[in-house]
């Protein structure tokens, strides 16, 4: 092997790691716009009927049944599933857009966007807030409150809920030099975004129902072509009610525009559109009652974004993997009656429980809870919208000669570990829950006359996950979310008409069986070949426990210890430290050589191959095939593209 090509080939190791390693810290349970498509990296991987999804093949061997937006003109995440026919079908996944806004026009948005545009080249900048010049109407001048989010910043805001669809700015010294920001994370659940119309003769939208309403609202469109079967509504000029299966064009990007402005005929606080783009929401924002799968997802009051109606009793049934508990609070609350209010039904305790904002919101120790919001025929208001999360315990982490504050732990809460009487603490006394439910860095108790360890021989345990996945049905998802801890306070119990516990979860079968090799930290693959099982990625993290005590059969006396006893212990601690580095630098160097000569070697067999006529194949369960999906198809695979779109048009 050439220097020249050990340099390039460790080049591209060290490019495909670092990739690698970015992908995985990012991956989220939601789903982003990014260049006019979705991009989705979550492991949810069962549809919003509670269905599990079949794999996708590929043609590197890699097999996986995670929802996933393959196509240019995908609406959200989806997945194929197996009808009762046989034949696979089409099916969206209960993956939301990742946000920071949970109001309709963004008035909630605290970010630090400070361009009206996303493009990195755009110069045209946002000015400070303090700016007064030119009779603006908004400073904080005029609203020294802040209640609207002005300051002394220049970040978009939207102070004028009334007069503006989204956050904007100022970008000059006159009051006409206002613009709207794009914003691609500030969408309130169930909003899709505002598409441009189609420049060409071909229809952007697979219409199935248009309406035109005198007195149009948000709310009236979206139960209109609910009741129609549709997924999607469509809002323009207005006026304007469209109801839709889809993209009519799926391997089309779909970019944003900022020109829905036209206020809804009927809610003048609310906009419907615009004269050239498609205001888009999901028509399961707003509904009363339903099922809802996912670790994480809103549920709003029926009619959001509308004041919800009186009279009414709405339940719905919120179902989490196995070994999580549910964590629910509100995002908003203005429910304007005392008689009307929410409540769950806890598992866990086997009762209803009102609930009310509060800062650690409420867990229910199980993955499944009945949700239920009931109004009298009295006044009404704006509503709700609740963000439920499931969460995964930390157990009681397993110290020797030690022990912790508590037997269970929810991610973001801290354990305080206390040592036995006669041993200290070697590291931190107060660690924190993670999200994968573990414990990092955990100390270690020894005996007070044990040598103290050098640095490098601190151990850092890792309880044990031993939870065991169980057989039922179940799905699992990640996301990121700002840690929350679990309130010890009694919550107050209430009188609800009485209705049966939430059916049971439907029958399901388990995620497809893979195989894995990895060279990090040890994993376990579970999987089920039984027809009823868990429905969710089965791949999970077990981290073993390993403590380490060391306790010296002598100790000297303090005052006889000298100054060259203590210079022979901080040099016997520098070599070992040099001795350790030494032997990992070698291992690294050792890994890079081997995994460089593995990637020229199968470089030089795939020549080989192709020079031979021969070609390789990647076995699947299912053969999906998901590279006909991108947009890198050549002309040679034009068939199997357009075989591949009329099935998928044919089951929508």
């Amino acid at each position: 092997m050439g220097q020249g090509e050990f340099g390039g080939s460790a080049a591209l190791v060290l490019v495909v790691f670092i990739q690698f390693v970015t992908v995985v810290l990012s991956i989220q349970d939601c789903y982003t716009r990014v260049d006019g498509r979705i991009v989705y990296e979550g492991i949810n991987n069962i549809t919003d009927f509670g269905k599990p999804c079949e794999a996708w093949s590929r043609q590197d061997g890699r097999v996986h049944n995670y929802c996933r937006a393959p196509r240019a003109g995908d609406l959200q995440p989806w997945c194929f599933v197996r009808a009762d026919t046989g034949n696979l079908i089409q099916a969206r996944c209960d993956v939301e857009h990742c946000t920071e806004c949970y109001t309709l026009t963004g008035s909630d948005y605290r970010g630090t966007q400070s361009k009206p545009s996303t493009n990195e080249s755009s110069t045209v900048e946002c000015v400070s807030w303090t700016d007064e010049s030119g009779g603006k109407r908004f400073n904080t001048k005029a609203h020294p409150d802040d209640k609207s989010g002005l300051g002394d910043h220049n970040y978009c805001r939207n102070p004028w809920v009334e007069g503006r669809p989204s956050p904007w700015c100022y970008t000059g010294k006159t009051p006409a030099s206002h613009k709207q920001c794009l914003i691609p994370n500030c969408k309130v659940p169930g909003y899709l975004g505002c598409i441009p119309n189609s420049d060409t003769p071909l229809p952007l939208w697979n219409v199935l129902r248009t309406a035109s309403f005198s007195a149009l609202t948000i709310a009236h469109c979206v139960k209109y072509c609910r009741d129609h079967g549709t997924q999607y509504a469509g809002f323009r000029n207005g006026n304007q009610c469209i109801c839709i299966a889809g993209a009519r064009d799926v391997f089309r990007s779909l970019p944003e525009a900022t020109d829905c402005n036209k206020k809804c005929a009927g809610d003048s606080r609310h906009f419907c559109g615009g004269t050239n783009s498609t205001a888009l929401f999901d028509t399961r924002m707003g509904a009363c009652g339903g099922w809802r799968y996912g670790i994480y997802g809103t549920i709003h009051s029926p009619d959001f974004p509308s004041d919800y109606p009186n009279g009414e009793i709405c339940s719905w049934s919120i179902m989490g993997p196995e070994n999580h508990v549910l964590r629910l609070h509100f995002a908003m609350y203005d429910i304007a009656d005392s008689e009307d209010y929410v409540a769950v039904w806890d598992n866990s305790t086997r009762r209803r429980v009102l609930l009310t904002p509060s800062k650690d919101g409420y867990v229910v120790n199980s993955n499944q809870a009945g949700l239920h919001f009931v109004s009298d025929s009295a006044k009404n208001g704006p509503g709700f919208s609740l963000i439920f999360e499931a969460v995964k315990k930390c157990p009681k982490p397993d110290i020797l000669n030690g022990k912790a504050d508590a037997n269970s732990f929810l991610p973001g809460q801290f354990a305080n570990v206390e040592c036995a009487p006669g041993f200290r603490a070697i590291g931190p006394t107060k660690v924190m829950c993670e999200n994968d439910g573990t414990f990092k860095n955990l100390p270690e108790c020894l005996s007070e006359n044990a040598t103290l360890p050098t640095p490098m021989s601190f151990s850092s345990n890792k309880t044990t996950d031993a939870s065991v996945v169980s057989a039922s049905s179940h799905h699992l998802s990640t996301r990121s979310n700002k840690p929350l801890t679990t309130s010890t306070k009694e919550q107050e119990t209430t009188k609800v008409p009485k209705s049966p516990v939430p059916p049971s979860r439907p029958i399901t079968q388990g995620p497809v069986k893979t195989t894995m090799v990895t060279t990090t930290t040890t994993e376990t693959t579970i999987t089920s070949s039984s027809a009823v099982s868990r429905p969710f990625s089965t791949k999970e993290k077990h981290h073993t426990t390993e403590l380490q005590s060391t306790e010296s059969p002598e100790h000297s006396n303090p005052d006889s210890s000298s100054g060259s006893t203590q210079e022979a212990g901080d040099a016997t601690s520098a070599v070992v430290i040099g001795v350790v580095v030494s032997i990992v630098l070698i291992v690294v160097i050792s890994l890079l050589i081997y995994i460089t000569c593995a990637v020229l070697a199968a470089k030089r067999a795939r020549q080989a191959s192709l020079e031979n006529g021969q070609t390789e194949s990647a076995d699947a369960e299912v053969n999906v095939p998901l590279k006909d999906f991108g947009e890198d198809s050549t002309a040679n695979d034009e068939d199997d593209e357009q075989t591949a779109k009329d099935a998928v048009l044919g089951e929508l």
